[in-house]
């Protein structure tokens, strides 16, 4: 994630993406940009191994102290099903909760230009 922490166990839950990220309804606005972007609820797998991919590639733009863990901002291009080469730019948070040695995904979304 970034020089200072970049923590190699990530994971993000299956929910996350299908019952929030991705959900018509749950995803408040951000399912229909990461629908417009190639991403599905029945290929929810590529949105996960995109955001993996976004974890490892892009910087940790801020790493903020929470109740719960670090918070850990990534910021960058984005990895599209349809290969597209200006990639959306995508603001994921990670968080490494108190304890644990990997972070887990627990938002993100397309930054509109």
């Amino acid at each position: 994630m970034s020089e200072l922490h970049r923590p190699q166990k990530r994971r993000i839950d299956q929910a996350k993406l299908v019952e929030y990220l991705l959900h018509p309804v749950n995803g408040h606005g951000k399912a229909h940009l990461f629908y417009k972007l190639g991403f599905t609820i029945l290929g929810w797998e590529l949105l996960r191994d995109a955001l993996l991919v976004h974890a490892e590639a892009m910087p940790v733009t801020e790493a903020v102290a929470s109740d719960f863990g670090t918070k850990y901002i990534v910021h960058g291009g984005l990895g599209t099903p349809d290969g597209r080469n200006l990639l959306p730019v995508v603001r994921a948070v990670w968080i490494q909760d108190e304890g644990q040695d990997g972070v887990r995904l627990i938002k993100a979304y397309p930054v509109r230009s």
